[in-house]
């Protein structure tokens, strides 16, 4: 026991004696054997090293440099930043500290720091051409290209045979526009080192920029004679060759590239050159093999896998292979947008949502993504906020300015869809997608003129497209052209069977042409197969109504609202079966059976309100709002409404308007909710307001009569006698109810008065 106790105290003993240790001298230890561990190459043991001498002494600066070099030499360039930045702060006299630290922050645009950084290594050696080149290019970050070009002729000065230096004067002769200046300098660096694979390179791209292809070809064929495996040149050849439509030629410097290089991705980058070329046997092996590796290319390659199992429809394996990517690279954004996009495709709209929440905020195409989702979901205000910040964080994603035209268009603000569609296909004149949707907003304006031009261009390169020939066929119904336009929608359907707005188109046709029973069938059998598509539904109750089969119009107008109770237009045309079949009080005692069966849906109430409201048993239709408001305090339908109601019935005003504003909040593009806060702003005199609502009323439905009435009376308060009438006139024109015509002629004559 005794020995036992001896033992532990002189362990003790030792111990204290190695705590005890000068730390001056320890730190010298630990940085030397980082020293040497760096010379082997054991970088990730050199970094221990140089740790533990940090800890002893927080301000060795040597050590925090040696450390930011072993950072740079693992890829971790965030902590060799933070390293060489704290290395030259407590090493102002190192000009090597100090040009570190700069390159760095430039990596990250910080160009005032990397120029200070620069200032204070040429302040300790105005010669040093790294200092320069530092000071030059942090110049030419800010915009000030005519004192970087200065200062990098200073540094040719100081070394005039460094090949580098004159590569850095042509790029900045490019950003000025002096084409003449940037060649000069170019081969003034290929002819200071004639051996050099930089000057040769720049040179070559110069060329190929300037639109001297074979120029550019002769010089960087030459290079890769002296260089055959060098990466950069093989690299810059196969671009070459792929961006001059010779994609076979290209093949062997992806071979090379793909056998020569360490770096994965450019296995990767072979594999889908074979897939682009419709050589995916060859392609996806290599994708496979460098899938079953480990780290971000491996994730890559799981990434590419993954949708090549979406595409041939096998989307569990697509899902599992997601799932192994992201296990691979924790949160990778490329990764978790694919999975989102697969869900939002397979319309599981909650799991896209919180998929697509991991994706960093300053990804513009989280953004682009959630406003597609929530239009999926008949969110049309969320999906303009989305897709505004997808525009904010990138101005030029022309995919956002579709997508943003697109819901504009869908929540009827037509003026808006069509500056963004403008906007799109402008920015990205080759885009199909961009002319699409110009032409769809300019035909929903009844612009046939206007929608020729991209249609034209559509047709000619992209006329397999149902899309395009949907669109053609509604071009042609607005030209009253019924057999071109027939003939366009069936092609579209031969195209997609499930292209909605081509059957919807047909079934016009039909019944315009008085065939009701071929546009009940065709209607039906699109039933058939997509039973709870909201689209479908919508136009097969038209149908119904059209044909006078109130029956099968109501069957399916209950399953719209069950799947979106938000859809105003659903409840309109419930009503409009229920007051055709004169049995609204049959109906009424239905959903008052239904709202007890499902006492948390908001529909029900919202309907049994509705019948009571077109019945005017105006206390009944306020108490089943208010039963639906209990269930959702934010019920759209059932404030607008309610609010409608008190507001024409002696309510408290300020309880209609909170109403009206709630009912604004859900449905903010709804012509009808404009009416009625328009309508309140007038009974509360708040002329200015109550203008601003009917305005936005008539603009998305121009042929109600009611939004016209509403606000040629809100013109006239407000004196402006020559609007009022003209709104006033167009109300009569689109005949109102008596009572409104009437209303309309009086207030007419007080104007002539």
């Amino acid at each position: 026991m005794l020995s036992t106790r001896i033992a532990a105290l002189l362990a003790c003993l030792v111990f204290v004696a190695g705590c005890s240790k000068d730390p001056e001298v320890a730190k010298r230890e630990f940085a030397a054997r980082g020293d040497a561990y760096f010379q082997q190459q054991k970088f990730a043991e050199a970094t221990i090293e140089y740790r533990n001498a940090i800890q002893q002494d927080p301000k060795f600066g040597e050590a925090r440099l040696k450390l930011a070099d072993t950072y740079m030499k693992l890829g971790q360039v965030g902590d060799a930043l933070r390293e060489y930045v704290r290395a030259a702060d407590l090493l102002p006299d190192d000009v090597r500290a100090q040009i570190k630290a700069g390159q760095l922050l430039l990596l990250t645009q910080q160009f005032q720091d990397a120029q200070a950084r620069a200032d204070r290594a040429l302040a300790k050696n105005p010669k040093s051409v790294d200092a320069q080149l530092l000071r030059a290019t942090a110049l030419a970050g800010m915009k000030n290209l005519d004192e970087a070009v200065a200062q990098v002729e200073a540094a040719i000065q100081e070394e005039p045979g460094r090949s580098g230096t004159y590569v850095e004067l042509a790029s900045l002769q490019m950003a000025r526009g002096k084409t003449e200046e940037a060649e000069a300098a170019f081969k003034q660096a290929v002819q200071a080192d004639p051996a050099s694979v930089d000057a040769r390179l720049g040179l070559a791209n110069f060329y190929w920029l300037a639109h001297r292809p074979a120029e550019a070809e002769t010089l960087l064929k030459e290079t890769y004679t002296s260089n055959p495996k060098h990466l950069q040149v093989n690299r810059a050849l196969a671009a070459f060759y792929l961006g001059s439509g010779k994609p076979a030629v290209a093949e062997q410097y992806l071979k090379t590239l793909a056998t020569e290089s360490k770096d994965e991705n450019n296995r990767i980058g072979l594999a889908m050159y074979y897939i682009a070329m419709n050589r995916r046997a060859e392609g996806q092996p290599i994708l496979e093999g460098v899938a079953a590796g480990k780290g971000a290319a491996a994730a890559n390659a799981t990434l590419r896998l993954a949708g090549f199992a979406r595409a041939d429809g096998h989307r569990d394996e697509a899902y599992r292979l997601l799932e192994e990517a992201l296990k691979k690279q924790p949160n990778h954004p490329d990764t978790l947008l694919a999975k989102a996009e697969m869900q939002l495709q397979d319309r599981k709209t909650d799991e896209a949502l919180a998929t697509v929440g991991a994706v960093p905020d300053r990804n513009s195409g989280k953004h682009l993504l959630i406003g597609r989702i929530r239009l999926a979901r008949r969110e049309p205000k969320e999906a303009i906020e989305a897709l505004n910040e997808a525009l904010r964080l990138n101005p030029r994603s022309v995919l956002a300015q579709i997508d943003l035209a697109r819901v504009q268009l869908a929540a009827g603000n037509i003026n808006l869809a069509l500056q963004m569609a403008q906007s799109a296909a402008k920015a990205s004149p080759a885009s199909g997608e961009a002319q699409l949707i110009l032409a769809r907003v300019l035909l929903v304006k009844g612009d046939a003129a206007g929608a020729e031009e991209p249609l034209r261009k559509l047709m000619a390169g992209a006329a397999k497209s149902a899309a395009v020939q949907t669109q053609f066929g509604r071009l042609q119904m607005l030209k009253k052209n019924p057999v071109e336009a027939r003939a366009a929608f069936e092609r579209a359907l031969v195209l997609n069977p499930n292209e909605t707005e081509a059957l919807a188109g047909l079934g016009t046709l039909d019944l315009q042409a008085g065939k009701s029973g071929a546009a009940r069938e065709r209607i039906e059998r699109r039933l058939a197969a997509a039973p709870k598509d909201p689209n479908v539904l919508m136009f097969a109750a038209r149908t119904y109504i059209a044909v006078r089969d109130f029956p099968a119009a109501e069957r399916v107008l209950r399953q719209v609202v069950d799947v979106d109770p938000s859809l105003l237009t659903a409840y309109a045309l419930l009503g409009q079966v229920y007051a055709a079949e004169r049995r609204l009080d049959d109906a009424r005692a239905e959903f008052e059976q239904l709202a007890k069966k499902r006492p948390t849906a908001v529909a029900p109430p919202t309907l049994v309100g509705m019948i009571y409201q077109s019945q005017n048993k105006t206390a009944e239709a306020k108490t089943w709002y208010e039963k639906a408001l209990a269930i959702d305090q934010k019920a759209p339908v059932a404030s607008n409404n309610l609010a409608w109601l008190s507001a024409e019935n002696g309510g408290n005003l300020d309880v209609a308007l909170q109403l009206a504003q709630t009912a604004k909040a859900g449905l903010p593009d709804v012509p009808e909710v404009d009416d009625t806060l328009g309508w309140i702003y007038h009974k509360k005199g708040l002329t200015t307001l109550a203008i601003r609502s009917f305005e936005a009323s008539v603009e998305k439905d121009p042929k109600n009569p009611t939004y016209h009435y509403h606000l040629g009376l809100a013109y006239m308060n407000n004196h402006e006698a020559e609007k009022a009438r003209k709104s006033l006139e167009e109300a009569l024109r689109l005949k109102p109810g008596a009572e409104e015509t009437t209303a309309a002629q009086k207030a007419l004559a007080s104007l002539k008065g």
